[in-house]
């Protein structure tokens, strides 16, 4: 396997696995601040994607519907670290996609918080915004943080060439 895309696998299975195991802690931390078992939201949520729940009153939490939410939890960010691994690698190589990068990661965000937090509003209430916001941005926050560390180029690059920028280097 050539080395650059090792780096952008293993980056974006790390990346991913971080982004995953932060939303678990926040979200667990979430509800036991509110009173409720740690397992709550994934049950809520395995629950309704393998069960068909459609009263949040009716649930039961089992380690079935948990781990099964769990599992494509986990799916969908090593998918997501993948993605913007691959995106950050790019950037790397050439710096004009910075913005490729920006307008990529932004609609991947929006589109994913909008659509869990609809799915999730009639489940949760007024609490989905916060376990979905605090939960994303949590997990944003350290992936773009781990990925910033494994691409050292890009952070140069971002000095050289900072966002609007066409010549290289800057023109003053």
């Amino acid at each position: 396997m050539h080395p650059h895309t090792k780096k952008v696998l293993s980056a974006g299975l790390f990346a991913g696995v971080i982004g995953y195991g932060t939303v678990v802690v926040v979200v667990a931390a979430l509800n036991v601040v509110a009173g409720r078992s740690p397992f709550y939201t994934p049950a809520l949520f395995g629950a309704v994607l393998f069960n068909g729940l459609t009263d949040p009153a009716a649930l039961v939490i089992t380690p079935q519907v948990v781990l099964s939410y769990n599992a494509v939890h986990l799916f969908a960010f090593l998918i997501l670290g993948l993605i913007t691994s691959w995106l950050v690698a790019l950037a790397e190589k050439y710096p004009t996609a910075h913005y490729l990068v920006l307008v990529t990661l932004i609609f991947i965000a929006f589109h994913v918080y909008v659509a869990l937090a609809f799915f999730a509003q009639p489940l949760l209430g007024g609490e989905a915004w916060w376990h979905i916001g605090v939960g994303s941005l949590a997990a944003a926050s350290l992936m773009g943080w781990y990925l910033w560390r494994r691409y050292p180029l890009i952070k140069r690059e971002m000095e050289l060439l900072p966002m609007g920028e066409t010549a290289y280097p800057p023109e003053r």
